[in-house]
């Protein structure tokens, strides 16, 4: 996932529990989670991440939690944002705060599933803004369910950066893309 990000921007760590593929469980998995109302699958699997990171020492410093946001009108719909189960999961066992209005999702985009990766990115690219809530840590972690082209966490890590330019940032994922 590191080389993902090599040159785009600077991370303190990064992570992702499977790798996704297409016709094979993790694509089942993420599918019931977002789609079929299987919320309980976000906590339990944020959980399993957070056993994972609390193992390594790599992440020792990382202090809160900002998961990637969805719009309002999706939210409704879906009933949840399965980046921030998957956050709920991990801060049980890291025993860390989830900063969940410092990002804000400004439009509801159409979903990036059967985008190239230069749409992705011009989708990504002004889609968040910051909320009202200042960031006291020195470390957090951005969560997202999927990584593909990576635009999301890039868009969201270059807007926090360019307003907390002392702020380590790491990338936390359920899978990325092979």
């Amino acid at each position: 996932m590191d080389q993902l990000f090599w040159g785009r921007i600077e991370l303190s760590e990064t992570f992702a529990l499977y790798f996704f593929e297409k016709e094979k469980p993790i694509q089942d998995i993420l599918h019931a989670l977002k789609y079929q109302f299987k919320a309980p699958l976000g906590i339990h699997f944020g959980e399993v991440m957070g056993k994972t990171i609390f193992n390594s020492n790599k992440y020792k410093t990382i202090e809160a939690l900002i998961p990637v946001p969805i719009h309002p009108q999706k939210r409704f719909l879906r009933g949840y944002n399965q980046s921030e189960l998957l956050a709920e999961g991990m801060a049980t066992i890291l025993e860390i705060p989830i900063l969940r209005d410092v990002v804000l999702k400004k439009a509801n985009n159409a979903s990036q599933t059967r985008k190239n990766r230069f749409l992705r990115w011009d989708n990504a690219s002004e889609q968040f803004c910051l909320g009202k809530i200042d960031i006291s840590y020195q470390h957090i972690a951005i969560v997202d369910d999927v990584i593909t082209t990576g635009s999301t966490l890039e868009a969201m890590a270059q807007l926090l950066r360019s307003h907390y330019p002392d702020l380590q940032i790491s990338l936390l994922s359920f899978a990325i893309a092979k």
